[in-house]
């Protein structure tokens, strides 16, 4: 928009400056004709009342002559081989002691072609300078009254957030007058957007506080079934309750998310030792396949701590862990090593693993890799530790396992050291 504002009103000066040019040579020419004929007109009264003779006095920078011709000409512009300019007509006249009636004139306009070029010169000079002059102040207008603006506006609603949606409005009063009407637009669409927030939020909060209650219930009656049932019902029995204690884990997920989206998830930071706490993960998650969970060997030399919530890390490792479980046959390890910029976690397992361009759309919500096809889940594993790990100050990323298989990496950033006393 711009370069078109700056292109168009530059053009226009341009075509401006052109039509004047032609209009200024056009009142040039013209007044040079109108000079020539009333010089013709008043040589051929001299001659007609014999106060002018022929041929003129030289100097004038006119001449004169008495010709044969059939043919009156208009008068036209000649270039002579000295350089010089002459204006040249033909006027048919009444001359009774001549036997010619055409009066030839030949007026010298050098002097004033001379003048018209260094005028055309001027003004072309003058109207490239006033040309650069608009292109630097149209650049300035544009910069202080549209580009400005509108990079103030993008920067406040940058700063929106989905929680503050409908309490930060816009001011008016910040912004040209030009904008008004977009500020308010945007206000109303934001008050909108901010009551259909509200009603979604406490839809989900109602939602998963409503379904908890029949679910704890469905789920103790199962274990009380499972330990009374006959042989025949115990199976039934046993995919209810995990069914139940499923769709639980799905509700807290979601309520997660919920809290995430609406940026009222709340975290306990604390500065934690990364070792410590995956071995406390490794025994509480043993329990899910003994066989199967192994832990890799330290690594040497002291580990910085982490700044991050315990309870969601284990939440994060647990996911992981029932991820990497679920997808893969072989031996599910939890590690832990350093990089330059913080502290990893790993969750490898000995499975397909995730195809790299498959990668970031597996940490979206209710999205499935291809590898997953044949297996059951939601979706939301991955989504809900990608989530927590950015509400953390960390990063989820997936790799490849040595051997093969997925490395599933939690990332922390480093506690800040303790001021020296």
């Amino acid at each position: 928009m711009r370069v078109w504002l700056q292109s168009s009103s530059l053009l226009a000066v341009v075509a401006g400056y052109s039509l004047l040019l032609a209009v200024s040579r056009g009142f040039v020419e013209s007044e040079r004709l109108d000079r020539h004929q009333q010089l013709v007109v008043a040589l051929a009264d001299g001659l007609g009342d014999g106060r002018v003779t022929l041929p003129l006095p030289p100097g004038l920078g006119v001449e004169a002559q008495w010709i044969q011709a059939r043919r009156v000409d208009p008068p036209q512009t000649i270039r002579s081989p000295d350089g010089r300019v002459w204006l040249i007509s033909r006027t048919s006249l009444d001359a009774s002691t001549h036997q010619a009636s055409v009066l030839e004139v030949r007026q010298d306009i050098t002097a004033s072609v001379a003048r018209s070029q260094r005028d055309l010169l001027l003004l072309i000079a003058v109207a490239g300078g006033s040309v650069l002059f608009t292109s630097v102040l149209l650049r300035l207008v544009i910069w202080r009254g549209l580009i400005q603006p509108l990079r103030g506006f993008t920067r406040e609603i940058e700063q929106l957030e989905a929680d503050s949606l409908g309490t930060h409005t816009l001011s008016t009063a910040e912004q040209p007058s030009e904008f008004h009407s977009i500020v308010e637009a945007f206000n109303q669409l934001q008050a909108r957007l901010a009551a259909a927030w509200q009603r979604e939020r406490r839809f989900v909060d109602g939602v998963a506080h409503e379904l908890r209650t029949p679910i704890t219930v469905i789920s103790s009656h199962a274990q009380r079934l499972q330990a009374e049932a006959s042989p025949l019902a115990s199976t039934a029995v046993a995919l209810i309750a995990a069914e139940a204690q499923r769709l639980g884990d799905m509700i807290a997920v979601m309520l997660d998310l919920a809290r995430v989206d609406a940026g009222r998830l709340a975290l306990a930071v604390n500065d934690l030792d990364p070792e410590a706490l995956l071995l406390e993960a490794f025994e509480r998650l043993q329990g899910l396949a003994p066989d199967r969970l192994k832990l890799a060997p330290s690594i040497e030399g002291d580990l910085p701590c982490i700044r991050a919530d315990a309870d969601r890390v284990h939440q994060c490792l647990a996911a992981l862990v029932e991820n990497a479980l679920r997808y893969s046959e072989g031996f599910v390890q939890l590690g832990v090593s350093s990089s330059p910029n913080g502290v990893i976690l790993h969750v490898r397992d000995q499975g397909p693993g995730i195809p790299s361009d498959e990668r970031d759309q597996a940490l979206e919500r209710f999205v499935r890799g291809s590898m997953a096809s044949g297996t059951q889940g939601s979706g939301l594993g991955l989504a809900i530790v990608h989530d927590l790990m950015r509400a953390m100050q960390g990063e989820l990323r997936i790799g490849d396992a040595p051997g093969g298989g997925a490395d599933l990496q939690l990332r922390f950033r480093l506690s800040a050291p303790p001021p020296v006393p």
